[in-house]
């Protein structure tokens, strides 16, 4: 071991912390914000159909995507819901997804009575696989659920050719991908319909919220029906005359006229976690034992997250030791991201969807094996924490600890 080694003792081995500074902060919220709330205040009305901010916001989105259409929700998972219903998916229709998600992309799939069939992901860029995908489509297929994971795009030319080939409806899960872009291209716009998150955990929030863009006239006349329980309210329509299951999900002017500020922000948002984590990549191009993530070719991710994978041969550590010691480090790091693929949790394994009644996706075995690659991803990785207002020092002290630390593994865990 070099002397240089033997004196950068991790934490976990009695060093001191590589984080020595606390991390960068910002203000979410601030005048913008209240300012677009006095404005929704003052119009008499908090009613997205009398109100001006939740048009207003739609229109937007519309226009900073390059759609014609922007359909606002109460949620992300109300967005793919939305986008479920408008695409006429019903009990027994199959749609194929990731296993790596939150449930918030499934649950949809589940109301409309449809079947989460599960497709393996790329190992490098943690997202749905063509060709697994391709092996799945059966007569029943109905849609692919495309999930743009940690602000990365999925392979959409591809995707769009399996769509076009066998008539499906290709359904973009934009909630960790706000910014991103696929080709020079907005994602979002390639499937029929995409669906993003305004939830207090995305690159923009207004507390809890969503909104659907598309570029087809009459998806968008279904999309809004699907939000509003299939009530028309277009000048000259009979409101109360409901032709097919729909929801309430809409969006309130409080949400609206806090979205809207926070859209704002959004450029040097994603900008911010862009630089920070081609900065992260570049320092840790060269760190034994581990594998970086690789965006998909042609995508400019928006980097909701950074998660490596270990290697534990090389490392000589599993992916607990790892971030657990990056922890002692002072970095925000954990392992394994969602624990387990989405068809091992019980709700499957078990079919209790209902208590007393079978759900379509009860005559599917659902639970470990599915999908061997994604399996592997969950079983390697470490998450770390990605923010706008991280800092060149937050960078220099993230490359440190994770240096270290590997190199500490990699060479055996000891100053000898």
């Amino acid at each position: 071991m070099s002397s240089t080694l033997q004196q950068d003792i991790p934490a976990i081995a009695g060093g001191s912390p590589a984080k020595k500074t606390p991390y960068g902060s910002w203000k979410r919220y601030g005048e913008e914000e209240l300012t677009q709330l006095r404005e929704a205040l003052d119009q008499g009305t908090l009613f997205y159909a009398y109100g001006n901010k939740v048009k207003s916001m739609e229109s937007e989105i519309a226009r900073i995507h390059g759609a014609r259409f922007a359909v606002a929700t109460t949620s992300g998972t109300a967005s793919v819901h939305a986008a479920m219903m408008a695409a006429g998916i019903s009990p027994g229709d199959e749609v194929i997804t990731t296993p790596i998600t939150d449930m918030g992309s499934i649950v949809p799939i589940l109301f409309q009575g449809g079947v989460p069939v599960f497709a393996d992901l790329e190992p490098d860029s943690y997202v749905i696989s063509p060709a697994s995908v391709e092996a799945a489509v059966t007569d029943k297929t109905r849609a692919i659920l495309a999930v743009h994971l940690w602000g990365n795009a999925c392979d959409l030319s591809a995707l769009r050719k399996l769509c076009d080939k066998h008539n499906l409806t290709l359904i973009e899960d934009c909630a960790q991908a706000w910014g991103c872009t696929y080709q020079g291209k907005s994602i979002g716009t390639l499937g029929d319909v995409g669906c993003f998150s305004f939830n207090e955990f995305k690159h923009i929030s207004c507390g809890d919220g969503g909104v659907v863009i598309t570029q087809d006239e009459v998806m968008a006349k279904r999309l809004r029906l699907s939000t509003d329980k299939c009530y028309d309210r277009e000048p000259g329509s009979t409101m109360r005359n409901a032709s097919f299951l729909a929801n309430n999900y809409r969006m309130t002017e409080l949400q609206g006229a806090v979205a809207l500020a926070q859209l704002g922000k959004l450029d040097w948002i994603v900008e911010s976690r862009r630089k920070w984590c081609k900065g992260l990549c570049e320092g840790l191009a060269d760190t034994p034992g581990i594998s970086l993530p690789k965006p998909t070719p042609g995508c400019d991710p928006s980097w909701w997250f950074y998660m490596l994978r270990v290697q534990p041969d090389v490392l000589k550590a599993d992916a607990d030791q790892f971030a657990q010691a990056l922890a002692a480090e002072g970095l925000r790091a954990s392992a394994h991201y969602i624990g387990r693929c989405i068809y091992e949790y019980p709700i499957f394994v078990d079919h209790s969807a209902f208590d007393h009644a079978d759900h379509p996706f009860s005559a599917r075995k659902y639970g470990k094996g599915i999908c061997p690659e994604a399996e592997a991803i969950l079983d390697t990785a470490v998450m770390m924490a990605v923010n706008e207002a991280y800092t060149e020092t937050d960078l220099e002290e993230t490359i440190h600890g994770v240096n270290r630390v590997a190199n500490w593994f990699v060479n055996g865990g000891s100053a000898a």
